[in-house]
């Protein structure tokens, strides 16, 4: 049901490179009518840009006196419309690149599903995995809704000028965070599959230690079976990999934009609750709470973002590295099963799972608190640039 619901989100959006109908995309046709749909809703974006910027906001409004607030809000403006046009270029020159992509991803995650064996692990997995994907639909909609409620709190006498702001805020809003909630499905789904991966593979591990406690030899049927097990699992295991690669080469742009939109938009975020803080900006306590839900929204979806990265990359090598060390001291299995055990090791330490953003730095959850530090610093900054501003105007 969720998975539906992030489904018609994207097509909404026009996210998908095509529709879906019983895990196939449709061509022909029925893609001729989404392509001008979606042709149609990138015009839309493209026509509201003008309002973007409105002169109201710096002549009429609260940040009207403070320059270091106009800069803020031109800079998040212009983060969010980069990160908006790289996910439209995005579906436009990569739809085929895309469509290959989903292929791929239906077919791993039909591969995978024959492992699930609906014993209570892999329940237990099926609920975690709905967990957060209702946190993220949670998130995506909670911002949409607190920021659309804080930009209809902003006073100002040219009704058209703010109506056509707000319009055109939440049509790239809403744009922006459900392209970043698909990017963090897609990553979910893969990580969804090395789970089950996990649970094979300790299930194989588990049976052979109790053969090896309770059997002096294993027979042929057992050593082909574990052998044939091992070899599917080392198999789907580096195709998981390949195909985790390939998304972060495929989004790797947007997910450049949507970091750097993210990092402006929370200075401007921290930065506006230190005005709110010190009576600098005049509010009310219901906008208030609206701004401390939205600074709520913001983090949280960071933090999903970086925990679902760091899952796909540095933990589920962790996780099966550290499975496949619990293989070395059996002694019943054959000498083929320990030379496809030396592959799958080889193979995990020879290409380890990371992801370098546009080949800059890796991202983890190290780099994501150096990116917090340093958002304190940059606020520090403005803060006593806006003090020297003050006592400027004072003398």
């Amino acid at each position: 049901m969720l998975f539906k619901c992030m489904y018609i989100y994207g097509i909404a959006c026009g996210l998908l490179p095509a529709p879906l109908k019983k895990g196939q995309f449709l061509l022909g046709y029925q893609l001729r009518w989404y392509l001008i749909y979606t042709s149609c809703l990138h015009g839309v974006l493209l026509m509201v840009l003008p309002f973007t910027f409105p002169h109201y906001m710096y002549d009429d409004s609260y940040m009207s006196s403070n320059p270091v607030l106009q800069w803020a809000f031109n800079l998040t403006n212009i983060t969010r419309i980069m990160a908006m046009f790289s996910g439209v270029l995005m579906m436009w020159l990569k739809r085929k690149r895309l469509l290959k992509l989903g292929e791929h991803l239906i077919c791993h995650f039909l591969k995978c599903e024959k492992l699930d064996d609906h014993s209570r692990k892999f329940s237990t997995l099926r609920k975690r995995v709905r967990n957060v994907l209702f946190q993220m639909l949670l998130v995506a909609n909670l911002s949409i809704l607190m920021g659309t409620l804080l930009l209809l709190r902003i006073d100002s006498i040219q009704r058209f000028s703010k109506t056509a702001m707000i319009v055109a805020h939440i049509i790239q809003f809403i744009y922006v965070v459900f392209m970043m909630t698909g990017i963090c499905v897609v990553l979910l789904i893969l990580h969804w599959q090395s789970e089950r991966l996990h649970i094979a593979l300790k299930d194989l591990c588990s049976f052979l230690n109790y053969e090896e406690r309770n059997s002096l030899v294993l027979s042929a049927n057992k050593v082909n079976r574990s052998l044939g097990d091992l070899a599917n699992l080392f198999q789907l295991f580096a195709e998981n990999q390949r195909l985790t690669r390939q998304v972060f080469r495929t989004f790797d742009l947007p997910i450049a934009l949507l970091l750097l939109k993210m990092f402006v938009t929370n200075v401007n975020l921290v930065y506006h609750g230190v005005q709110f803080g010190n009576d600098s900006i005049e509010t009310t306590s219901y906008t208030k709470i609206l701004g401390q839900w939205v600074v709520i929204s913001h983090y949280w979806s960071a933090v999903l973002l970086m925990n679902v990265v760091d899952d796909v990359t540095r933990r589920s090598d962790l996780k099966i590295g550290g499975l496949l060390r619990e293989f070395s001291h059996l002694e019943l299995v054959k000498r083929n099963f320990h030379l496809k055990l030396e592959l799958f090791s080889d193979h995990l330490r020879c290409h380890p799972a990371t992801y370098k953003v546009c080949g800059l730095f890796v991202f983890n959850k190290q780099t994501s608190l150096v990116y917090l530090f340093y958002v304190l610093v940059q606020v520090l900054v403005l803060v006593q640039f806006d003090l020297k501003n003050k006592v400027e105007e004072r003398n």
